[in-house]
């Protein structure tokens, strides 16, 4: 026998305390939180999720068996914010997410059961790719590639299982080498030339498991350079999913 806990339509529960039918919850302010209906505690079909300004923050769609759910979030406006699937509430498949100021595809990703795999991409604002990161398994696995705006190829390396391993190589927007090296377990190992962009040889560095007596030769912007390289540079925000699965309780 069912017993509700604030009307007779919504917020429903049955013997087992599991959400049956319809279910909602407003803000303080009286604007409608979420609404979804559930069976068996699981939701089925449309669940729906609102900003506190009544604007809709996210419209998932349940298949069967409530496993698999498609997902779609929007920005305050109400434009795209993301889109994608999930597994039991982890990432499935691809997403892709949206600028916030210009609507265009950002960026897309392909996880396997929560798990980044494939390749991550992201983009310029005119659509060119910008950069494309392969994942296996959660972490960064095979080539690491950035572009200029114009399609040159900007960067290129290579991951293994979450380190820099091998070749390395910066470009001008021309084309040219800005600078090339040598990665042994996601330190600078060996030969790291720099390059002027008439191609003539600047700088030649020897590093030691990723140490070299001649740092103080480098200038501020090839600096730059190395601190993007280690700090992993190029990521993206994503937009906030808090709460957009599963309602709290009553």
């Amino acid at each position: 026998m069912l017993k509700a806990q604030t009307d007779t339509v919504f917020n429903q529960t049955d013997a087992n305390n599991f959400k049956q039918g319809y279910w909602k919850k407003s803000y303080p302010n009286g604007k409608l939180m979420y609404r979804g209906f559930f069976r068996d505690d699981k939701p089925v079909g449309e669940m729906r999720r609102y900003y506190e300004s009544g604007a809709l923050k996210a419209l998932l769609v349940y298949e069967d068996k409530s496993v698999f759910a498609h997902a779609r979030m929007f920005y305050e406006d109400g434009q795209p914010a993301a889109e994608g699937w999930y597994y039991n509430s982890l990432k499935d498949s691809t997403w892709d997410y949206y600028s916030y100021y210009d609507h265009t595809l950002t960026a897309s990703e392909t996880y396997n059961k929560g798990k980044k795999n494939g390749s991550e991409l992201h983009f310029y604002s005119n659509g060119h790719l910008s950069e494309r990161i392969t994942w296996v398994n959660d972490r960064k696995s095979g080539a690491w590639e950035q572009y200029f705006i114009n399609d040159v190829l900007k960067l290129k390396g290579n991951y293994l299982s979450g380190k820099l391993e091998g070749e390395f190589l910066v470009n001008y927007d021309n084309g040219k080498p800005y600078l090339s090296g040598n990665y042994v377990n996601d330190t600078r190992h060996g030969k790291w030339t720099f390059f002027k962009e008439d191609g003539i040889t600047d700088i030649v560095l020897e590093y030691l498991n990723g140490k070299t007596p001649d740092e103080e030769k480098l200038n501020n912007r090839q600096q730059e350079i190395f601190r993007m390289i280690d700090e992993n540079e190029g990521k993206f925000e994503e937009p906030d999913e808090t709460n957009f699965l599963t309602p709290v309780r009553q």
